[in-house]
């Protein structure tokens, strides 16, 4: 009688690597809670959704970074609109600064809003205040 043989394993699917994986957890800049308030809501349920199933998983793998002057920050499209954020790898954080269309040579572009924000220093204070509030004291 031949012993039977063990079958390899089959390769883990998606949903099981990303069970495994440790989530992200999401925090919010005020200008982005803001953002999300003032959305449509069937906008606003996608953009849960792509927060909760695809951001707070593989945020560099459902993203794309961003260039010079908003370099260290990544977006995600959908549609016309972009949600923007800042992944904290070691913390386990990604911070959500900005949610909105993508007007292109507009004044109210996302990425020319957050620009404008960032340069004040606005947008320094809230991402340090959105960190303080998700990380345990030390």
């Amino acid at each position: 009688m031949k012993k039977r043989q063990k079958r390899p394993a089959s390769p883990p699917s998606i949903a099981e690597r990303a069970q495994r994986k440790p989530r992200f957890e999401l925090g919010y800049t005020a200008d982005a809670a803001r953002d999300i308030k003032s959305l449509d809501e069937s906008i606003r349920g996608q953009v849960r959704r792509v927060l909760e199933r695809k951001l707070a998983l593989d945020p560099e793998g459902h993203g794309l970074p961003l260039r010079s002057p908003l370099a260290n920050y990544w977006k995600h499209e959908f549609r016309n609109h972009r949600i923007i954020y800042r992944i904290y790898p070691n913390q386990r954080v990604v911070l959500v600064c900005a949610v909105g269309i993508r007007k292109q040579g507009d004044v109210e572009d996302i990425y020319r809003r957050l620009e404008s924000v960032a340069l004040t220093g606005r947008l320094a204070g809230q991402l340090a205040s959105a960190l303080k509030n998700l990380l345990p004291n030390k």
